[in-house]
């Protein structure tokens, strides 16, 4: 069976708080001094300047963090919050924490600015480049980058929360939350399950995982990927195209061509007809986000084929959010001062930063595998799971969610707690305008 390497690599950036003034100088990044980093004192005294957990000593794996406390004198009291982006391969530090809910984003000069949404005013917020390949995530063994699997993610996911907590014991009671999107719907509830059996181990300090949530979450392929109503109901796609999906090749039998056989005819001519109609100048992942124009270089990342149907919403910018953003992101996060600010790439990684580029190749059966049949079981043990979506994301369309939760729901016998209603922000305005 063929396998295509599915290159990513990722960095990290931004935030924390106070820097004593014998540190400032290397903490002033982006025109923020003083914001970028952490603070130097706490980290020495847990285990030096490196923001990395070593998974596996063996083989010299390493997974790196950006940690965001809350924004509360008293952040200790807070949730701690562990987020995932999906790819499988594309970075929490770069999606996650500076283009979607983290405390700072990248100004139109290079400067750090401060995201009004970030959501450590609620939480504290640890987001992990996993698995090793992403961002400054790396292995000393190159067979690690080979062949690599949900098994090995969740695993070196598990030993990673549990040597964080290690390091950091002022978190170790805190409630605990696993949040992220697009194939964070396999890495997620695998480490949830890790997690309960863990906690039932004689002699271990439990973690105390109180709930889970995935957005646009890639949960079987057969049901989260159907994408041609989606795209017909938007304009997006002709009623041609959409009887072509619907009796030649859908977006399911898509993949599971690329994974196995490699594509028909049938399907080269469906999807080649989708691209046309929907055009480059669409993101798949945002049909309502303007094209960047600001400079050649300043491409939204679009991936096709394979990532446009198998990644979530892993490059999406809020449809109100400046679409030059990730170019932005690119340049702050290949910045050396950057990076030694943030303690990342402390090894000298060769390569150029990038959002889902690097030398990971994951096996694509992976795809398949269908973790309805685990949230199920997640849910009959306690576990509360929250399942949302974006609904501009035609990757993994909010329809095709919807249609999971309410089998889920059926094959459990749920019941509705609460009315289908209109989300308001309390005392403002409708969520999601």
């Amino acid at each position: 069976m063929s396998r295509r390497r599915w290159r990513r690599r990722l960095g990290v950036t931004v935030a924390e708080q106070e820097v004593s003034k014998a540190d400032q100088g290397p903490m002033s990044v982006g025109g923020m001094t003083g914001v970028v980093g952490y603070k130097r004192e706490r980290e020495r005294a847990n285990g030096g300047d490196e923001c990395y957990i070593v998974t596996n000593e063996g083989h010299g794996r390493s997974l790196f963090y950006y940690f965001v406390e809350a924004d509360s004198v008293n952040h200790s009291s807070f949730p701690l919050t562990l987020w995932l982006n999906g790819g499988p391969g594309c970075s929490s530090v770069g999606f996650g924490a500076f283009m979607e809910n983290g405390p700072f984003q990248v100004g139109e000069n290079g400067e750090l600015v401060k995201n009004q949404y970030s959501w450590n005013l609620e939480s504290n917020m640890l987001y992990v480049e996993s698995p090793i390949g992403v961002g400054f995530s790396y292995s000393e063994t190159d067979e690690d980058y080979i062949d690599w699997n949900d098994t090995n993610t969740a695993y070196d996911n598990l030993v990673f929360i549990t040597k964080w907590l290690e390091k950091f014991p002022l978190y170790k009671d805190s409630q605990f939350f696993l949040v992220g999107e697009s194939y964070a719907g396999h890495y997620i509830p695998q480490v949830a399950e890790l997690i309960l059996n863990y906690n039932k181990s004689p002699g271990v300090s439990p973690i105390n995982l109180k709930a889970i949530a995935i957005g646009n979450p890639l949960l079987d392929i057969d049901i989260s990927v159907l994408a041609g109503e989606y795209l017909w109901s938007h304009g997006a796609i002709s009623d041609k195209t959409l009887m072509l999906e619907k009796t030649v090749c859908n977006d399911s039998k898509y993949l599971r061509e690329y994974i196995h056989s490699g594509w028909s005819q049938g399907c080269n001519d469906v999807f080649n007809r989708v691209d046309n109609e929907v055009s480059e100048d669409v993101a798949f992942d945002d049909l309502l986000l303007p094209k960047c124009l600001s400079t050649p270089s300043a491409q939204q990342f679009k991936p096709r084929g394979l990532h446009a149907k198998a990644h979530s919403s892993i490059d999406r910018v809020r449809s109100t959010s400046d679409p030059c953003l990730q170019s932005r992101i690119l340049t702050y996060l290949n910045r050396h001062d950057v990076q030694k600010a943030l303690y990342a790439n402390t090894t000298d990684l060769p390569g150029h930063w990038d959002f889902c580029l690097g030398p990971l190749v994951y096996q694509e059966e992976n795809l398949e595998i269908n973790i309805i049949p685990l949230v199920s079981n997640l849910i009959k043990a306690g576990l509360p799971i929250f399942l949302y979506s974006g609904d501009q994301d035609s990757k993994i369309p909010l329809t095709q969610t919807r249609i999971i939760a309410n089998n889920i729901a059926k094959g459990l016998k749920l019941t509705t707690l609460s009315k289908y209603r209109t989300w308001w922000e309390v005392g403002r305005s409708l969520l999601g305008d």
